[in-house]
């Protein structure tokens, strides 16, 4: 729609140059009056002329009018056109969106696109998980619609905005608004809501992490807690640091720790670690850890493990090897 109007604003520029030529070489005037006279013909508002008009001047200035409101007609038309069919255009984009996130199962809710935000949904995506956004910046909104990702404008402490992000059918919320009052505020809202979800809540100030927790996050983040864990360990344990950061992190090794609960129905059932030949049937898969029924997480479990129903194990391996797992396991 950009070059309509700068069609009409080059044709509106050449009027005004051939009236001021014209009322120079017609009636003589100075180059300001001829300009005045000009606008004022164009625009059409009333006021007294520069000075006598000879007939020639007359008929040069009907010629002026008659040019001026074609282009002022043009310029108006397609700017008409650009604000409803963008009005419309919006309309029915929101409305398509509405429907789609209406329809989400399963999918995580993020509040909040600041930087934490974007490191966020930059992961999910990697991940190739469904969420939606939930941002206040009229800005941001624009630039993530048009990255093709599901928005909602609105605040994200309101009861009616996160039911539009779809929390009651949500299978988990993060939240990293900037004040902890808010992400507090969130946390009981989504929990009030949908008891059942998962939530993640950002704490700036470390006294915030207990009133998330008792609002009801299942976990807390610190960022300049764990900023400063991670600085010292790349100062004290260097190598360590960087081996668990290129096993978890890293797109060329394909390695992923999945949390992988075992079913009733698994062959595993009852038998004890050093039994299940889990390696060999999973071609490579890794147990590094389990958590019992009872909440307790052991690292590293010995061979004498009872792999027991409800039991959840944390595997280390690669796609291929992580579905061979949960097919194992009944999960699948």
């Amino acid at each position: 729609m950009a070059k309509p109007f700068i069609i009409a604003f080059l044709l509106l520029v050449t009027v005004v140059i051939i009236g001021t030529v014209g009322y120079i070489l017609i009636q003589g005037w100075s180059p300001f009056d001829a300009l005045y006279m000009t606008v004022i013909t164009i625009g059409t508002v009333g006021f007294r002329e520069v000075g006598e008009l000879t007939p020639t001047g007359k008929a040069f200035t009907i010629i002026i009018i008659i040019f001026g409101i074609g282009v002022g007609g043009y310029a108006i038309a397609n700017f008409s056109a650009y604000i409803i069919e963008g009005f419309i255009q919006n309309f029915f984009k929101g409305k398509k969106m509405e429907k789609k996130i209406s329809k989400l199962r399963n999918h995580i809710i993020v509040c909040g696109y600041g930087k934490t935000g974007d490191e966020i949904v930059n992961n999910l995506k990697n991940a190739s998980k469904e969420f939606v956004l939930i941002e206040n910046d009229e800005q941001k909104i624009a630039e993530l619609k048009d990255e093709g990702l599901l928005v909602i404008q609105g605040d994200a402490t309101e009861d009616e905005v996160l039911e539009k992000a779809g929390v009651r059918h949500a299978h988990g919320l993060i939240t990293s608004l900037s004040h902890d009052a808010d992400n507090v505020y969130v946390t009981l809202t989504a929990r009030g809501q949908n008891p059942n979800i998962r939530i993640i809540a950002r704490a700036v100030d470390e006294s915030s992490s207990k009133k998330l927790l008792r609002a009801g996050a299942n976990k807390v983040v610190s960022p300049y807690s764990i900023a400063g864990k991670r600085m010292a360990g790349l100062m004290l344990d260097p190598g360590i640091v960087d081996f668990l950061e290129v096993m978890v992190q890293s797109q060329e090794l394909e390695l992923k720790i999945e949390e992988i609960k075992l079913d009733a129905s698994s062959s595993l059932i009852n038998k004890l670690l050093r039994e299940s030949n889990i390696k060999a049937e999973t071609d490579g898969a890794t147990v590094i850890g389990v958590k019992n029924p009872d909440g307790k997480i052991v690292v590293n479990p010995p061979g004498n493990t009872r792999l027991t129903q409800g039991i959840i194990l944390y595997v280390l391996g690669n796609e291929a090897q992580i579905s061979s797992m949960q097919q194992l396991a009944g999960s699948s």
